[in-house]
């Protein structure tokens, strides 16, 4: 084969044939849980809603080493998701082995890697014939190839639990509608130069920047609502800032009251066309007339940068230092269900052609429909800036925040609590930080993220957002989620929890064994908990924080080290269970009870629970019955305080 042929291979045939090295100069894998799920969801995604469809995953850019009988492809680009790839299939082959009809893939790993002999050591175990991962006491792994494995594992366990697919229709779409174009370079190729290349190449047009030419495609005829729209869109599209610092101060002082800067008191899109829709000098922005602006392309338009039709960012201003818990293209969707009210899949890859679903139906036509969303955007990114959780880097520490704009009488804004005394640190405004925070770490992929669109719900249709009643509306929501989601029998999805009236279930529906189901049960129920400890002061809240702790550990270990016996009868129950990081699972998962609180109490633990947990000086299945026990029953208490 020539090294310039260009082939497109399903990812069976990826695996069934050839052997793959990654070369010196590439860098450690580095996958986590967030890449992984996202790789995990994505291909469930097009599982279930395109089953029929090929998926294309990327490009695996390879060089053809020697001329031997047996083709070793040196890889050049792409080695993250081949790495992946491979521990992927090796979960499903072991863990999934008696849910599978037939394996689809011969080889257990077609991969080693050039350089760094631990690595492909840990990925040759993970690909052993065995029933466990025959880890071995003595040796030492790559952790973060042993962390990716477990988070495959969790991963594709959820996908069975949340999406209308089983791990059978999964596995067999993967490796025959999933497809990989493998490139091979020339064989005089320097690959050090093309290296370089790779990590200099240029963005193609991203799907929201489509979506921003269509949607000013319906309205270019009414030059003053494209200028609106247009800003508007720029201002938020930018989710690390808040909004307000979108647009100029002038317009500020418009949108936002002057000597104010944060209450919102444009009240429909032609309040907007109003404020924005003329360029005229003392705005802050770039004098242009309505005839220069008619002039430019849909393309145009969407390529020019802000500093050309938008605004002009001014000295002094206040530097980034919030990271949004989504995307844009995800924030977009959360939009248009607050807009359609109907269940809009949070899923940004079929961002257009959701868009267009909806902008064909709707009953007022696609100019109202447009304008319609251009008011709403900015609405709800308002909203979301105040009311929303973000994670905050201030004097070199970093931290969960929740916080509005207030104006200063130098003309510049600071930040404080959206809610009760300004710079407090406990209180209302740190209740609903704990909140929002447990939702956020339990549904670190976007698509999940469902219980953002309830917040956001609840402001939407707020004329002033109460904190008590904000408070309120969410715990009762974790317990919808708790109650009707996953302990329910019969489960009620999402979009009915959030959007209509659901029936509180009564305890004959609810499926307490969900709860002793080892590392399935779901990482919600591990967080509310933690929140609802938290609330009742128990050991360790002062300086508890919520973090994406994401895998579920036995604090007995399912394989002890040495020869100690398995445990016979609590093992996967509740009490036993707690969730901590996956790097500190791996390192320590056959340990001990005793050597795992040692290090705990060194380090820190990561849960309220598994404080709790550490406290007992034996631990063994009476323990493990007692503690289950106690945390059951403040979970169940909350049946009691839906409403």
């Amino acid at each position: 084969m020539s090294n310039q042929y260009i082939k497109t291979l399903s990812i069976q045939e990826l695996f069934d044939a050839d052997q793959y090295l990654i070369p010196v100069y590439q860098r450690n894998y580095a996958w986590e849980a967030k890449e992984i799920n996202q790789l995990i969801q994505d291909i469930a995604d097009y599982a279930t809603h395109y089953p029929d469809t090929n998926y294309y995953i990327g490009t695996l850019v390879i060089y053809k080493r020697g001329n031997t009988s047996n083709t070793l492809y040196e890889t050049i680009d792409g080695q993250q998701r081949l790495t992946t790839l491979n521990i992927l299939l090796n979960v499903l082959k072991r863990e999934f082995r008696d849910e599978l009809k037939c394996l689809l893939h011969r080889k257990g790993l077609n991969l080693a890697f050039e350089s760094r002999p631990l690595a492909t050591e840990t990925l040759q175990v993970i690909a052993a014939d065995t029933d466990v991962v025959p880890f071995q006491e003595s040796q030492s792994y790559a952790p973060v190839i042993r962390r990716a494995y477990t988070i495959a594992k969790t991963g594709l366990e959820k996908i069975t639990r949340e999406t209308e697919i089983g791990i059978n229709d999964f596995y067999e779409y993967l490796m025959k509608r999933v497809f990989i174009l493998r490139v091979g370079v020339p064989e005089d190729t320097n690959l050090n130069h093309y290296f370089e290349i790779m990590n200099n190449r240029g963005e193609q047009l991203e799907k929201h920047e489509i979506l921003k030419a269509r949607l000013l495609e319906k309205i270019q005829d009414d030059t003053e609502a494209s200028i609106a729209f247009n800003k508007v869109w720029e201002a938020c599209s930018d989710m690390e800032r808040y909004v307000q610092y979108g647009f100029s101060p002038a317009q500020r002082d418009t949108l936002f009251v002057a000597k104010d800067w944060d209450t919102f008191q444009a009240n429909s899109f032609e309040d907007l066309k109003s404020f924005l829709g003329n360029s005229g000098s003392g705005t802050g922005y770039i004098t242009e007339d309505e005839a220069e602006f008619k002039s430019l392309s849909i393309d145009e338009i969407i390529a020019a940068s802000p500093f050309q039709i938008g605004y002009i960012k001014e000295a002094g201003e206040a530097p980034e230092r919030f990271t949004s818990v989504i995307s844009f293209p995800n924030f977009l969707l959360h939009v248009l269900r607050l807009q359609t009210k109907q269940n809009v899949p949070l899923d940004d890859k079929r961002l257009l052609d959701t868009f267009d679903e909806y902008l064909k139906k709707d009953e007022e036509g696609p100019i109202a429909f447009v304008q319609k969303f251009g008011f709403n955007l900015l609405k709800v990114r308002y909203l979301f800036d105040k009311y929303i959780l973000k994670r905050e880097v201030l004097k070199e520490q970093e931290r969960w925040s929740l916080k509005r704009l207030k104006w200063q009488q130098n003309n510049s804004a600071s930040y404080v609590n959206s809610f009760g005394a300004e710079e407090a640190q406990e209180g209302e405004n740190q209740s609903l930080i704990m909140m929002l925070a447990m939702f956020h770490v339990s549904a670190p992929t976007q698509v999940y993220k469902h219980w953002l669109n309830a917040a956001l719900k609840f402001v939407f249709e707020q004329e002033t957002v109460d904190s008590a009643a904000y408070l309120n509306y969410l715990e009762n929501l974790a317990r919808r989620y708790l109650f009707n989601r996953y302990l329910k029998a019969e489960p009620d999805d999402y979009y009915q929890i959030i959007f209509k009236n659901v029936v509180t279930p009564a305890k004959e529906e609810l499926n307490e064994d969900r709860l002793n189901q080892g590392t399935a049960v779901e990482n919600f129920i591990f967080n509310y908990l933690d929140y609802l400890l938290w609330k009742k002061k128990s050991e360790g809240y002062q300086k508890f924080e919520f973090s994406f702790s994401n895998s579920v550990e036995h604090y007995y270990p399912q394989n002890p080290l040495g020869n100690i016996d398995r445990l016979k009868e609590g093992l996967n129950e509740f009490g036993n269970l707690c969730l901590i990081s996956s790097s500190k699972n791996s390192k320590l998962s056959n340990n001990l009870p005793a050597a795992k609180k040692d290090y705990y109490y060194k380090v820190g633990a990561d849960s309220l629970k598994q404080q709790l947990m550490m406290k007992y000086v034996h631990w063994g299945t009476t323990e493990i019955r007692n503690h289950g026990s106690q945390m059951k029953q403040i979970l169940f208490n909350e049946l009691n305080n839906l409403n």
